[in-house]
């Protein structure tokens, strides 16, 4: 394989990693050994994916960084890739319930990649209650987004039980991998067409401009103004110690409130992460009088795109100032509407163009006087927290023969953004994870509680008889 350069923005999420922001996305996923045939065994599972590695070319990938980050990294097979290296075995304390099985993501969260190596890891988890097994799965940001993440799955996952001869890999010798005065000098050109990436970055902000104000122009309804963010008790500075904690909904309830509500599945994703948080930010006393707002990833992915990272930015107001749930929900459908108007034109190809403009190290520096000057604390926030929604897999999978019955996914927190909640949908349930920083939200567990409950005070909100039914 030849050199893969990364993206703009796949470096940028490297550079600017530091200590209490590591970029890496994880998932708890939930098996039941009972379907393996012929019985569960650790060996079995690690032959299955040391078979499987090449379906999921990133998975062999390894980083190559240009010295002193003047160039953007690149990445090259691993021709020493040692799959007992990212695959390990543990078991989880007794009971082995979800918080002790939780409680060892977080402290796997904690930890950064190796980047020596290719960089994920999975660590199979024993002694799980109920007889069930776990795998703990984490791999860098700049690998693949949560939409990249479902094509990872497809490659790994089966609709059966039994296990089927995987594709064969075609055996190619492997490219040398260059030294670091290689990658210099293949980074000469990308300096020399610097100031030309920045021109055509400028080039094309202003004709974007130019076009929204035409746009404007024409239109018979005004462009929404931006939603405005408030500082609140969410938007501190991370520490580098992490809590984790997972639910689930009915899909099909979540749907029931869709027909009823005229909404889409993400705004009640947003709806209930509103109610739970209405709920706990105002028991403890920290519930904002302004609105809460998320930022809410949406996936730019086209069909046949290498898994790669992908993705745009909708920031949504969760209406936590209203009581009603109901109310709240018709709040956040118009916040949502006004918020995909206003990223009408593509706002993440114009963002695409300013991160290719500067080398890696620009974004370091900027990163570590981010940190040491405690600006999370003083610069005006984006959004309060992260609410991401993913569209997951809605048939019965198994993974090495054992049937998937949980998969909660777990994003990134960033300085200044001290939560993340992720939604997935699987089967019948939409699986929902939470990661914080543990000094913010130390009791994470109360906060992943209230959001079935936001739930069944949804279902009993809305208008007709079909509230009281669907809360049962």
């Amino acid at each position: 394989m030849t050199l893969k350069r990364l993206t703009g923005l796949d470096s940028a999420l490297l550079a600017a990693e530091m200590p209490g922001t590591l970029l890496h996305l994880m998932a708890v996923m939930v098996l039941d050994p009972m379907t393996v045939p012929g019985g569960y065994s650790f060996a079995k599972f690690r032959d299955f994916i040391a078979h499987r590695l090449h379906l999921v070319p990133p998975l062999r990938r390894r980083l190559l960084e240009v010295p002193f980050g003047l160039g953007r990294p690149a990445w090259i097979d691993d021709p020493e890739l040692e799959i007992d290296f990212h695959l390990r075995r543990a078991a989880v304390p007794s009971p082995g319930g979800p918080i002790e099985l939780a409680q060892m993501a977080a402290k796997i969260n904690e930890r950064p990649l190796d980047r020596s190596r290719p960089l994920w890891e999975i660590v199979v988890v024993e002694g799980v209650e109920g007889g069930q097994i776990a795998l703990l799965a984490k791999l860098h940001h700049s690998m693949m987004d949560g939409m990249a993440g479902m094509q990872f799955m497809a490659s790994l996952f089966s609709r059966v039980p039994e296990l089927e001869e995987p594709p064969r890999s075609i055996s190619e010798t492997p490219d040398p991998v260059p030294g670091g005065l290689s990658l210099l000098t293949r980074a000469v050109p990308s300096l020399v067409g610097q100031p030309a990436r920045a021109a055509r970055a400028v080039l094309q902000s202003l004709n974007w401009r130019l076009g929204r104000a035409l746009t404007r122009a024409g239109d018979e309804e005004p462009e929404p103004a931006p939603t405005p963010v408030s500082r609140t008790w969410l938007n501190a500075r991370t520490s580098p110690y992490r809590s984790v904690a997972y639910t689930s909904v009915s899909l099909g309830q979540v749907r029931q409130v869709c027909r009823s509500s005229s909404v889409t599945v993400n705004d009640v994703v947003l709806a209930l992460v509103a109610g739970a948080l209405r709920g706990y930010l105002d028991e403890i006393g920290e519930l904002p009088t302004e609105p809460l707002v998320a930022g809410a990833p949406i996936s730019t992915h086209e069909e046949g795109d290498d898994l790669a990272v992908a993705y745009s930015a909708l920031f949504v107001s969760l209406a936590t100032d209203i009581e009603d749930p109901f109310e709240r929900l018709q709040a956040i459908r118009e916040a949502s509407h006004q918020a995909k108007r206003r990223q009408r034109v593509n706002f993440s190809e114009r963002l695409a163009l300013w991160f290719e403009v500067p080398p890696p190290f620009v974004f370091t520096l900027l990163a570590q006087p981010w940190r040491q000057l405690r600006l999370a604390d003083r610069i005006d926030p984006l959004c309060n927290l992260i609410v991401s929604s993913v569209p997951g897999p809605p048939i019965a999978l198994y993974f090495g023969g054992a049937r998937l019955t949980g998969l909660y996914p777990l994003g990134p927190i960033y300085d200044g953004m001290t939560l993340n909640v992720t939604a997935l949908s699987r089967e019948d349930d939409i699986d929902i994870g939470l990661v914080a920083c543990r000094s913010r939200i130390p009791d994470l567990w109360a906060l992943a509680a209230a959001v079935p409950s936001a739930l069944d005070e949804l279902l009993h909100a809305l208008p007709g008889p079909q509230s009281a039914a669907g809360a049962h």
